[in-house]
């Protein structure tokens, strides 16, 4: 299956943003999710609260600037 690019941004009690690339939106939220989990400048709370606040498909042109949409 074919991969595509996703932004996943993950809500705990602030915000951030892992670009995962994934063949889904649903692996994508996943991949990030273990990517917070292995995150060691994230504090053990933060990753406890941690939830999907969004995820955005998004691609890279050839000039690698990223589009979003």
């Amino acid at each position: 299956m074919k991969t595509k690019w996703y932004e996943v941004e993950i809500k705990g009690t602030t915000y951030r943003s892992y670009e995962i690339k994934a063949e889904s939106k649903e692996r994508a939220e996943e991949m990030a999710l273990d990517a917070v989990d292995e995150d060691w400048e994230i504090s053990k709370e933060w990753k406890q609260s941690a939830e999907v606040e969004s995820c955005d498909r998004f691609k890279i042109d050839k000039d690698g600037v990223k589009i979003i949409g």
